[in-house]
């Protein structure tokens, strides 16, 4: 029996995309979630191959297949539309040469602290995961830079 309640962790990922040129931002005050601008049009680049199961840029995520569809019973994201190619300088030096570009599901955090199993804080780098998300998203490659702490916050 747990005392406190549910436990809650920060999840800082891999970062191997870049914006691409239709990427577009809502830059309307109002739109704000949690101190981060929304998406309009998400339009990507990657920088690098392979990539891990989860992965982020700019406040979205991104999952395989497999992932997404273990994360899809979970609240607190958002299915998104998104485009993705290789980055035209790494094109040129051929690091994609006989490489085709990775099957991702996007996702907008939307969740509230405490109360969804996904949540982002205004002043708060990673995503907060709730001890029964991250429970499956240990079970996935997360990538060599990722980590996860158990996350405290201030009183």
């Amino acid at each position: 029996m747990r005392l406190f309640g549910p436990r809650f962790y920060v999840v800082s990922l891999e970062v191997p995309f870049g914006f691409g040129e239709d990427a577009e931002l809502d830059h309307d005050p109002a739109s704000l979630g949690q101190g981060r601008k929304p998406f309009r049009r998400i339009d990507l680049t990657l920088y690098e191959l392979p990539i891990p199961d989860f992965t982020t840029t700019y406040g979205i995520y991104f999952a395989t297949p497999h992932l997404a569809e273990q994360l899809r019973p979970f609240s607190g994201l958002r299915e998104r539309d998104f485009t993705l190619s290789f980055d035209p300088q790494m094109e040129e030096l051929g690091a994609f040469e006989g490489k085709q570009l990775p099957e991702l599901v996007c996702f907008d955090v939307t969740g509230t602290f405490g109360t969804d199993d996904f949540s982002q804080l205004e002043g708060q780098a990673g995503l907060l995961t709730s001890d029964k998300a991250i429970a499956v998203l240990r079970r996935f490659d997360l990538g060599q830079l990722a980590t996860i702490r158990r996350f405290r916050p201030a009183r």
